[in-house]
């Protein structure tokens, strides 16, 4: 049975569809779905190619933008005639809510969102904060849709995005390349190529999975792993260093904020 409210997807890219797939298990009203390449959408959902085609009588109760940021300024003027009564949801990256407000005016109700790609399986992480103009109900309506998906982290302030960004929104890339240099360092080792993709991709997802069930902190588990005296510490010794993660994590997170506010000036 349909339980979310309808919707009006902008551009169904990597997000985009991501963020669909999820929803789509859940359920979902009728909704129509803007992209102008193929997609497979059950009925009674709707999918076009263009903004031209949308059903003038349509009214959803969201409008999501997935679209490229750099096709945004164009799109959006003509949006007019199905924004009376949604809530805006901008998945722009570098688009903060003074330029969502620039483009729609000052009463519509926008809502900056940053998720990741984990909400295909409905895993996902998702930070939000909502503009002045954002009813209760809205905010509602925008919760369920991203709960949809996986978690849901509101922001108190705008300016913390960049470093939500930075960790949760990039954090899926940070983790695919641990499996990546896993594999690649087992391959350097003497190992085959099938047995170090395997070691490393299984040991991320279990991993993952342990983390997901357990109530306990991850310097916890890590510890519990890392026996002292034990093999593990003594990697962990070279890892745990100031001068290694500590200090390239930090510099890769803020890296990554710094472009976020970067784009978003």
């Amino acid at each position: 049975m349909a339980n979310l409210s309808p919707i009006l997807l902008i551009g169904c890219g990597h997000m985009g569809h991501a963020m669909l797939k999820g929803w789509l298990q859940k359920g979902l009203e009728a909704s129509v779905i803007v992209h102008r390449h193929a997609l497979d959408l059950p009925s009674p959902h709707q999918h076009v190619q263009s903004i031209a085609d949308i059903p003038k009588e349509f009214k959803p109760k969201a409008i999501i933008l997935a679209m490229k940021p750099a096709q945004a300024t164009e799109i959006i003027p003509s949006l007019a005639p199905w924004t009376k009564e949604a809530v805006i949801l901008s998945v722009l990256g570098g688009r903060d809510l003074t330029w969502l407000k620039n483009q729609f005016g000052d009463q519509q109700p926008v809502v900056r969102v940053m998720p990741n790609t984990p909400s295909e399986l409905r895993l996902g992480m998702t930070s939000v904060v909502a503009g002045s103009t954002v009813t209760q109900e809205q905010k509602q309506l925008t919760d369920d849709l991203l709960h949809a998906v996986g978690e849901v982290a509101w922001l108190d302030s705008e300016k913390d995005m960049d470093v939500a960004t930075a960790i949760a929104g990039c954090g899926p890339a940070y983790i695919f390349l641990l499996a990546e240099l896993l594999q690649k360092v087992g391959e350097e080792k003497g190992l085959s190529t099938k047995l170090a993709r395997l070691l490393a991709r299984q040991t991320v997802i279990g991993s993952a999975a342990l983390l997901g069930h357990s109530s306990q902190e991850s310097e916890a588990l890590r510890k519990a792993v890392a026996t002292p005296g034990g093999i593990t510490e003594r990697a962990i010794n070279v890892l745990i260093d100031s001068k290694a993660w500590p200090d390239s994590l930090s510099k890769a997170i803020q890296a990554a904020a710094d472009r976020s506010k970067e784009m978003a000036s």
